[in-house]
């Protein structure tokens, strides 16, 4: 099954909040005694599966239900709510989000409901197909499955024998449906619209699924507008594009873009994927039309080491990525979302701090800083000295270049700086704790104290406020009243909060409690 994008920290959901989040679409009357049903389970409510509205636009004269879960729902949950649909086939992406949750529900469901077929696709079970999840599935789909789920769906109605390992051709994007019409109204209300203008990535890192396809491939552009009128017609306003590369194809980008200047669309969100070094006169003269913020980019910086970015099969233009980011930020004022991946082969924590500083001041919003992975079908585990964990999401234990304790280092490191800097809930004190030359050291230290006192997930804006305060008054490189000044002004901001702790409150600003 296709790819689906984005991943994040999920929200525990009470019984009600349950029942409104298993979302199940009924397109059609079918009898209970033949029923497809495809399953979704996604990382947070906000994401609505790209992947399984695509399969049900594409599924022709045989019409499935769709049922979308989250992976916090327990998996006994979700295999009674399945259960209860009586379904003749159950359809399921494998991701590495929701692995383990579908390793857990397959055979619930074999108890619960022996007769139902189970089809597995997706990335996770696409390069696996002798592992135990694969072996319980009636049939595994190996690819994308617009094309081929249809044809083993029909088989499994008629009676006829399926092969259990499944190799789907390609399909061609001409002749897919985009899954406009599959979003409903609730999912333009309350959740993000993924939208899908081409497949693949002209890089091929080693470490990424990308690599082991054919190139790019487009949707043409009439059926991308198509899709675009459908959505705005009907009041959406943010737009997440997952195209690996939006800006690859400089003209094709830019016809995109001047499409939603044309439309002028009120409080206007675009989300984009680019590559910083390709940006071409004409695109910069577009998005430069765009207001403040209504542009959202994400790029995928990996390394500014070239030597590191060769090793991995990447192109290898630092300077030129940089420029690129700052431009986008500085000039035309979108929001830029850019990613470091640590431990890549060859890259040393020196290395990979320098790149961070170097990032930093080409001025992204924010920056993500990611430990790298190994994907089932990709070969970077190969490399001398790689080692990774067994279990998803199968992160870098110890690289060639970095020890254990340095890459637990970078990663409690990573866990605070989203907290703490990329959250924004301290724009103001940030500033002040991220001056000097040493960026990286100063703020590790503040990670080191944090981590010792409060560790690294779960820590509220109390606690990080009162952290900041006391590590910023022991640097002595500001004073008290220019610290609580700056903390007052980031706990008060926009009305989020109204009561000051009492260690910021004025008349008891000269007391550090411990």
């Amino acid at each position: 099954m296709i790819p689906s994008h984005k991943k994040g920290p999920q929200g525990t959901a009470d019984r009600t909040q349950k029942k409104r989040r298993v979302l199940t679409h009924h397109t059609d009357t079918q009898t209970p005694l033949n029923r497809i049903v495809l399953v979704a389970i996604n990382a947070r409510y906000s994401h609505c599966s790209l992947a399984a509205r695509s399969l049900m636009a594409n599924m022709r004269t045989i019409k499935p239900h769709l049922a979308e879960f989250e992976i916090k729902q327990s998996p006994e949950i979700i295999a009674n709510t399945l259960a209860a649909k009586t379904p003749t086939i159950l359809a399921m992406g494998v991701y590495i989000w929701n692995r383990v949750q579908i390793e857990q529900l397959v055979p619930l469901l074999r108890s619960r409901t022996p007769s139902t077929k189970i089809i597995l696709g997706g990335p996770e079970i696409s390069y696996d197909t002798n592992s135990a999840l694969a072996l319980q599935a009636d049939c595994v789909i190996c690819g994308e499955a617009e094309i081929a789920l249809p044809k083993i769906c029909a088989d499994m109605l008629a009676g006829h024998n399926v092969t259990h390992i499944y190799h789907a051709p390609l399909p061609d994007l001409s002749q897919l449906q985009l899954p406009t019409i599959e979003y409903t109204d609730k999912d333009l209300e309350n959740r993000n619209l993924y939208i899908e203008t081409s497949r693949g990535c002209p890089c091929y890192c080693r470490f990424c699924l990308s690599s082991l396809t054919c190139g790019v491939r487009y949707y043409p552009l009439p059926a991308v507008f198509h899709c675009l009128d459908h959505l705005s017609q009907r009041g959406a306003t943010r737009f997440r594009f997952v195209d690996r590369s939006f800006n690859l194809t400089g003209d094709r980008a830019v016809e995109i873009l001047k499409y939603f200047l044309q439309k002028k669309i009120p409080n206007l969100f675009l989300h984009l994927e680019m590559v910083p070094e390709f940006l071409s006169p004409a695109l910069r003269d577009v998005m430069i039309r765009f207001p403040p913020g209504a542009l959202h980019i994400e790029t995928g910086i990996q390394s500014l080491s070239p030597t590191v970015l060769k090793r991995i099969n990447r192109p290898a233009h630092p300077a030129a990525a940089l420029e690129g980011i700052h431009w986008l930020s500085q000039t035309a004022q979108a929001t830029v979302h850019a990613d470091l991946i640590a431990g890549l082969p060859g890259e040393t924590l020196e290395m990979f701090m320098k790149g961070f500083e170097a990032l930093l001041q080409a001025k992204p919003a924010e920056i993500q800083l990611g430990i790298l992975k190994h994907l089932p079908g990709t070969d970077v585990d190969q490399e001398t000295g790689m080692q990774f964990s067994p279990h998803p999401p199968y992160v870098v234990i110890q690289s060639d270049a970095m020890s254990a304790q340095e890459l637990d280092q970078t990663c409690r490191f990573a866990a605070h700086w989203e907290r703490v800097v990329n959250r924004n809930h301290f724009p103001e004190t940030s500033k002040l704790l991220l001056q000097g030359p040493d960026i990286w050291q100063t703020f590790d230290r503040f990670s080191q104290a944090l981590a010792q006192k409060h560790g690294r997930h779960g820590i509220g804006l109390v606690e990080i406020a009162r952290a900041l305060y006391q590590f910023l008054q022991n640097q002595k490189s500001h004073d008290t009243e220019t610290i609580r000044a700056a903390l007052e002004q980031d706990y008060l901001a926009n009305g989020r909060r109204t009561n000051l702790p009492a260690f910021l409150r004025p008349s008891q600003s000269e007391q550090t409690e411990t």
